[in-house]
């Protein structure tokens, strides 16, 4: 994971490039995302194809047979490789125990193949897009599983970040909390965007859940990253997840739009349901 980024030129002619992360085996939000970007030529997802949802090889066919640039997050390195557990980075004793059902759930249903193709994916990719530089992480460009939360978080962190990587943004998801900061940089801006995740919902209160768009902004030649909020099948997954024997605090999550488990790690003010992105 501490290797050199994987490195993709994109044509000057490129107006637009859409991100997903965290899957988590929704197959129905994937679905929907492939739909909702299909006009969209560059399209990335930042890592943890698998966990929370059912039938993991469902939604690993779907983003291999779309040519998704995928990069590896800990959830695709532990499964490529056989680990212990996900490597998410839990603390919390119910948080792990929860996590742990996925990861072994998703482990056990992910066929050998996908495996071996997980193993092979970049921990990063660099993007050169005209004269700028965007890295695309899973958790922070230092580390896979690290936690970047929208409040706690200082511009001058975002600074040092992009200062020491050398790049004008940051595009990441781990953290599951979709948000965006944009920081001033001379006549140029910087910024961090977290795309959120397909798989489950943003702690709203709301199902939906949320991809991002990264778009040159023709009045001001600046790149504008924007979060778009995608309705799913939701019914579809749940049943699935029934069916699988998953817990229902999973399929609780992805009805009411609330975090149910793995939701200790958040920071206080995160931890509120309430609207993520203001539109």
């Amino acid at each position: 994971m501490s290797s050199a980024p994987y490195r993709i030129q994109l044509p000057d002619d490129c107006q637009q490039i859409a991100l997903c992360g965290g899957p988590y085996s929704n197959f129905a939000a994937v679905e929907a995302f492939l739909a909702a970007t299909a006009n969209v030529p560059n399209r990335f997802c930042l890592g943890d194809m698998g966990g929370f949802g059912p039938d993991p090889n469902r939604t690993l066919n779907l983003l291999r047979a779309a040519e998704i640039t995928c990069i590896q997050g800990n959830y695709d390195h532990a499964v490529g490789w056989g680990e212990r557990d996900c490597g998410c980075g839990y603390s919390d004793p119910r948080d792990r125990q929860f996590a742990q059902i996925s990861y072994d759930y998703t482990y056990t249903h992910t066929a050998p193949n996908h495996r071996q193709w997980l193993q092979q994916l970049p921990g990063q990719i660099l993007l050169s897009w005209r004269d700028r530089q965007i890295l695309l992480c899973h958790g922070s460009p230092d580390q896979v599983n690290e936690f970047v939360w929208e409040t706690t978080t200082a511009d001058s962190q975002i600074q040092a970040y992009c200062d020491r990587y050398q790049v004008d943004g940051i595009c990441a998801t781990h953290s599951g909390l979709p948000w965006i900061r944009t920081i001033n940089h001379g006549a140029d801006t910087r910024f961090w965007f977290n795309v959120g995740v397909l798989g489950r919902p943003a702690h709203e209160g709301l199902p939906h859940v949320y991809y991002g768009l990264l778009s040159w902004e023709a009045k001001t030649a600046q790149l504008m990253p924007r979060l778009v909020p995608l309705t799913y099948d939701v019914a579809a997954v749940t049943q699935a997840m029934q069916q699988a024997g998953l817990p229902p605090e999973f399929v609780q999550s992805l009805e009411q739009g609330i975090w149910t488990t793995c939701a200790e790690v958040l920071p206080a003010a995160e931890k509120a349901v309430k609207p993520r992105v203001h539109r």
